[in-house]
């Protein structure tokens, strides 16, 4: 196509599902997802009074100024009809012509088109759509003789955002439901940037090994340019030289977010992207999550633990409330031995292993935690002992843990699991998740982005969703997690420009609304815009009354919730070169501190020591 003044053509198809006295207006609640447009049904039926660029409006066609341009199907009969376009979105040059195709399940009909403002956009017989001038016009297709139609909302601007041929990789983990929202928006942006090609991998490995082969095909220029990637996996990048600061982009007047677009991203997921050793942005959200602590509500929420602690919730019966607040002091000290106290009270053994299983497995425990390095990192934002921070003009990391009050806590936790209490991940072997859906763990303490593997289809339960226990006295902290989509910068000149834009525009197509409606709802990832969480898709989607009782469905509601509770108190820790390392230096400390028996102080002071020196070798 030659560069040039271009059409973008956003088109909608409608169901009409019953006659009335005129065509029935557009649906903006469109299940495809893919397009990024508003609802049409506010403009799209008034054809005929719409002002026009240089003169009054006038509808027109091939056939008649006045009349339609038709495309003969077969004869023609009354009835309501539904009309498809083949595409939702075209962009062509001024003189150039693209064609746009109606269809019906319905046999026999006359398909019309018609444009409202033929001084912008043309359409003839056979739905040949050509350019004009720069503006906005709408194509009508309807069919002669039924009620129904399909518009098409056209866009003329001056010029494709990339002129030249591009070709851009990203790259995820992604299963194939989720990547399917990817291939979508790829699908989606192709229509509106025929320039550019996204090519869309799925690796089979895990974020980490997905960021060591990054980095490892740095050299040889064999690196994507999107990846999803952890901040920590972000700094590495930097390290290794690629990183692409996405503000020019971002801020572009053309392509990049309005104010309005930037303000409706959630506050603390942009920030996250800025959290690095160099001033800007090199990440965007996506996966976005935190933790809760899910539990049996059916087995809890009621209990009367009064005759063996009347202390507990003021001797009032457990409620979610008090679930949702507790303290590790709070559960480690009365609710976790009041709970087990409470077991050797029912009456026989089925009983006492329905509530909790310590039969089946040896390593059951009250409460467990499922990843052991995001439980260090937590303590320390929560009881402000401190874990790592960053130098701001630097850039250089330092490290925080070696104190006494993150060793104190570690014997603390200690304690519990001796007395079963606790366990986490590490300690165990395998998922809490794994343990709790069959009875051997009360609450489970995991990512509400993996909030599916919470619930078992053999033994289904009326999941709770509360916050993960907090410092006693102290302000409420979450840790915010899940990856992020990196932005890695290729070539130079035009090469390197077109493909950072190529980049931007395409988790601009990702990240519309409707895209990120069809993200949050079906992956179960916190919605990272404003408007997603207030449109009435998702409202629907976290409305557990619109669910079975122990359903999945009623747990992703409750979980969708939660999520949108939690923003005021989300946490990041700082990212630098080194950080990863620190990261998985806490998580042994954890495995190996609380789940040692016979702890010593020197143990303890040496598994800090050592995973401080482990964490600078690679600073």
């Amino acid at each position: 196509m030659k560069k040039g003044i271009l059409v973008t053509l956003l088109l909608s198809a409608l169901v009409v599902t019953g006659c009335n006295n005129g065509p029935a207006s557009s649906n903006p609640g469109n299940s495809d997802n893919e397009t990024s447009s508003n609802a049409p049904g506010d403009e799209s039926s008034n054809t005929n009074n719409s002002s026009s660029e240089g003169g009054q409006s006038q509808n027109s066609s091939s056939q008649s100024q006045a009349g339609s341009s038709q495309s003969q199907a077969g004869s023609s009969a009354s009835g309501t009809v539904t009309i498809t376009l083949d595409k939702e979105v075209m962009s062509v040059g001024i003189g150039e012509s693209a064609k746009l195709t109606a269809s019906s399940e319905t046999a026999g009909l006359t398909f019309q088109y018609e444009s409202n403002k033929p001084n912008i956009a043309t359409v003839d017989a056979e739905g040949n759509i050509t350019g004009v001038a720069v503006g906005n016009a709408k194509i009508t297709v309807t069919a002669a003789g039924r009620t129904g139609k399909a518009v098409c909302d056209v866009t003329v601007v001056d010029h494709y955002f990339i002129e030249e041929k591009t070709e851009i990789l990203v790259q995820t983990t992604f299963n194939d439901t989720y990547g399917q929202i990817f291939k979508d928006a790829i699908n989606s942006l192709a229509k509106k940037e025929p320039n550019l090609t996204v090519r869309y991998d799925k690796y089979s490995g895990s974020y980490s090994e997905l960021k060591d082969e990054v980095v490892k095909g740095v050299p040889a220029n064999n690196y994507p340019d999107v990846v999803a990637a952890y901040p920590d996996s972000v700094a590495d990048f930097i390290n290794a030289g690629v990183p692409l600061k996405m503000d020019k982009y971002m801020n572009n007047e053309d392509y990049g977010w309005t104010e309005e677009e930037r303000n409706d991203f959630y506050q603390a997921y942009l920030e996250e992207g800025q959290n690095y050793s160099i001033p800007g942005t090199y990440s965007l959200p996506i996966a976005k999550s935190t933790e809760a602590m899910y539990y049996d509500s059916d087995k809890i929420i009621g209990l009367n633990l009064a005759p063996i602690d009347p202390s507990i919730n003021n001797g009032q019966a457990i409620t979610e409330e008090y679930i949702n607040n507790l303290t590790w002091d709070e559960l480690f000290n009365k609710f976790a031995p009041a709970l087990l106290a409470y077991r050797e009270t029912l009456p026989n053994d089925a009983l006492k292993k329905a509530f909790l299983d310590t039969e089946t497995y040896s390593d059951w425990a009250v409460v467990g935690y499922d990843s052991d390095d995001n439980l260090f990192i937590t303590l320390a934002e929560q009881y402000g002992y401190g874990y790592t921070s960053m130098n701001a003009v630097t850039g250089e990391g330092h490290i925080d843990f070696v104190n006494d009050g993150m060793k104190n806590l570690m014997k603390q936790f200690n304690s519990a699991y001796k007395n079963k209490y606790f366990t986490t991940k590490g300690i165990i072997g395998t998922n809490i998740n794994y343990r709790s859906n069959e009875d051997a763990v009360l609450f489970s303490i995991g990512s509400t982005g993996g909030v599916g593997y919470q619930f078992s289809s053999t033994n289904p339960k009326n999941v709770g969703v509360a916050k993960i226990p907090q410092a006693a006295g102290k302000d409420t902290k979450l840790i915010q997690q899940g990856p992020s989509l990196a932005f890695l910068k290729h070539g130079s000149g035009s090469e390197a420009n077109n493909r950072g834009l190529g980049a931007w525009l395409f988790y601009k197509e990702l990240t519309e609304v409707n895209s990120c409606i069809a993200w949050a709802t079906t992956t179960g990832y916190s919605p990272i815009r404003k408007s997603v969480a207030e449109s009435d898709d998702f409202l629907d989607f976290s409305d557990p009354d619109n669910f079975p009782a122990k359903t999945a469905d009623r747990l992703k509601a409750i979980n969708a919730a939660y999520q949108e509770s939690t923003m005021d108190y989300l946490f990041v820790s700082p990212v630098f070169k080194g950080s990863s390392e620190a990261r998985n230096q806490v998580a042994g400390i954890v495995t190996k501190a609380i789940g040692d028996q016979d702890l010593t102080d020197a143990e303890l002071n040496t598994l800090f020591e050592t995973a401080a020196s482990n964490t600078a070798l690679k600073m």
